[in-house]
């Protein structure tokens, strides 16, 4: 399951949400959830920086705040839940940071 995020400013702190509707059964409910980094384009040497707290659950989404990260970098955030009927499901999104200059 992939979700698309458009992008994100350097400076810019904001949600991004994982969608498990579409994948889960009737009744089945997400559990636990948590959301790790890795580097798909550019070089940042602590990728996992650019998460700001943990992964909430709202119902069948999965919510995670980012800040920072550095500018013309693409970020792969992969969200892995537990399900009550005890299924292990990964989402993954990429996104892309830039200055304001360069999203113009």
């Amino acid at each position: 399951m992939a979700e698309i995020f458009s992008y994100k400013l350097v400076a810019e702190s904001k949600p991004l949400a994982f969608d498990y509707v579409g994948v889960l059964a009737t009744g089945e409910t997400l559990s636990t959830s948590s959301v790790s980094v890795i580097v798909m384009n550019g070089t940042d040497a602590s990728p996992s920086s650019i998460l700001s707290g943990s992964s909430t659950i709202v119902g069948t989404k999965v919510l995670q705040r980012v800040q920072n990260g550095v500018n013309g970098v693409t970020y792969r955030l992969v969200c892995t839940v537990t399900t009550s009927a005890g299924n292990t499901l990964l989402a993954l999104g990429d996104l892309p940071v830039y200055s304001p200059e360069q999203a113009q």
